[in-house]
């Protein structure tokens, strides 16, 4: 790293404003990860032209479709950011500037789907709503990784040092999670009692206000980066690629975000057909997952501090990964059985207790998967500054979520897919016309078990067994 670089000191003010941002980001993952489907599998689209198995597929399908193009659309931003070389907004703010609005508008759009079609064309609407969803859902994704790639990018930047990298991580988090209790404990009381669609807006606006806040941030256009020959997309990948400790830290990414959206896209199925509560009520499930996440980030930090990031990041794993396990308890264990070692608990709290020490346990790890992994990629970009003599973060962090969103396709796809297989019912929705034809479908709580028991356990376990082939030598740690 440069002398220039290394002076550099990260102030409160920028920690502020790269914290709010990550609020923004966070809320739209909240929103897309934890509700755009159940949106679209119980009212968004649900007649009764095709079958529940059909819908699922198709939905998941067309959900997929867009994290594909997401996919694609990472690396050449990444490279696109990184080759950039304007002198007074830097590599990474114009592609906030220009993208953020069209995102904003793009997101609402993804929750008001014309659902007039249903009643132009009785035969084909749920095909054309369909059709609908495979564009803004590709329009979006495409959109919001312009946004958000750079605003990552910005970290190795603007926090030179291993330390201050932990510091921002931690900050950057607790706002993430402030945005979580409104992304899924606030807005499922919104959706329930204003709709689906006002509240997009609500939270669209919060979203534009917030990521807003990132482009006061003052990048560090350094010279010797300003001096740096541009490199080609096709080379850049090629030298990512490479790098060995990075696809180590690739496949290990790849395993946890495809259980974190089965996780968060399990989450309202799992509360309505498992604990059997209303949407409204599905903070139930979360609120102990954002206090405990919460209260962990400055015990991982010292934790990280006592041990070393790698071992800590191995044990955050461990602690994430075997609850998911425990969700089996909720279909295998007869009523009786349980009735008879609770007495004095019916079944119904019983298992809502269960549920609550499982999330509890499943946020402490949380905690140590979103503070560890944005400063080892930060470390992984200052060993080749060391080694070649280039900056290249938004590659990174663009190639990075490339390979995730590919697996996460595949998660999505399978979601619709095995939620679709799972519909034991249906009925009118009270919130829409009858003559629409929109339906509210009903799940087998095995559907969201085996997804979470399964789906989410497996990739999670490969992630920590992975990780520990990654050279601790290459971490940085200051104490």
């Amino acid at each position: 790293m440069s002398e220039k670089s290394q002076q550099r000191q990260l102030t409160r003010q920028e920690i502020f404003l790269y914290s709010t941002g990550n609020f923004g980001i966070s809320i739209v993952n909240a929103s897309i990860l934890g509700f755009v489907l159940f949106f679209y599998l119980t009212e968004g689209m649900t007649g009764v032209s095709l079958h529940p198995l059909v819908i699922g597929a198709l939905v998941g399908t067309a959900l997929m479709v867009g994290r594909i193009v997401d996919a694609f659309v990472n690396p050449l931003v990444g490279w696109a950011s990184d080759n950039t070389r304007w002198k007074r907004w830097g590599r990474r703010r114009p592609f906030i500037l220009v993208g953020l609005i069209p995102m904003t508008l793009s997101f609402i759009l993804l929750f008001n789907p014309p659902l007039f079609l249903l009643r132009l064309f009785p035969d084909m609407g749920e095909i054309l709503l369909i059709l609908y969803l495979f564009v803004i859902i590709s329009i979006f994704d495409a959109l919001f990784t312009f946004v958000f790639v750079p605003i990552y990018a910005l970290m190795p930047e603007i926090a030179p040092t291993s330390s201050e990298r932990i510091t921002l991580a931690v900050w950057g988090n607790i706002f993430a999670l402030l945005a979580n209790v409104v992304g899924v404990v606030i807005a499922p009381v919104l959706y329930e009692n204003l709709g689906f669609s006002t509240t997009s807006v609500i939270l669209a606006i919060i979203v534009f206000l917030t990521i807003l806040a990132v482009l006061p941030i003052q990048e560090d256009i350094q010279e010797d980066i300003q001096k740096q020959p541009g490199i080609s997309l096709i080379e850049s990948l090629r030298t990512s690629v490479q790098n060995p400790p990075y696809r180590i830290f690739l496949v290990n990414q790849i395993g946890m975000q495809f259980s974190f959206r089965i996780l968060s896209a399990i989450m309202p199925f799992f509360a309505v057909s498992v604990l059997l509560l209303g949407l409204g009520d599905t903070m139930v499930m979360t609120a102990p997952w954002i206090l405990f996440a919460m209260i962990s980030f400055p015990a991982w930090g010292i934790i990280a501090k006592k041990i070393g990031k790698k071992q800590a990041f191995l044990y955050s794993m461990a602690i994430f990964s075997f609850p998911l396990l425990i969700s089996f308890l909720f279909v295998l264990l007869p009523t009786e059985v349980l009735d008879q070692a609770f007495l004095t608990i019916d079944f119904l709290t019983l298992r809502i207790l269960i549920a609550l020490v499982m999330i509890a346990i499943i946020g402490f790890g949380m905690g140590g998967l979103w503070i560890y992994p944005p400063t080892i990629i930060g470390d992984i970009v200052d060993d080749e500054e060391r080694r070649l003599g280039l900056r290249r973060e938004s590659m990174y962090y663009a190639f990075q979520e490339f390979t995730e969103k590919l697996a996460i396709a595949l998660a999505i796809f399978l979601e619709g897919l095995i939620l679709g297989a799972f519909v034991i019912g249906r009925e009118l929705h009270p919130d829409y016309p009858e003559e629409l034809g929109i339906y509210y479908y009903y799940y087998d709580p095995w559907g969201p078990v085996l997804l979470m028991g399964v789906l989410a356990f497996i990739p999670m376990l490969v992630a920590l067994l992975v990780f520990f082939k990654f050279p601790s030598e290459l971490i940085i740690e200051e104490n």
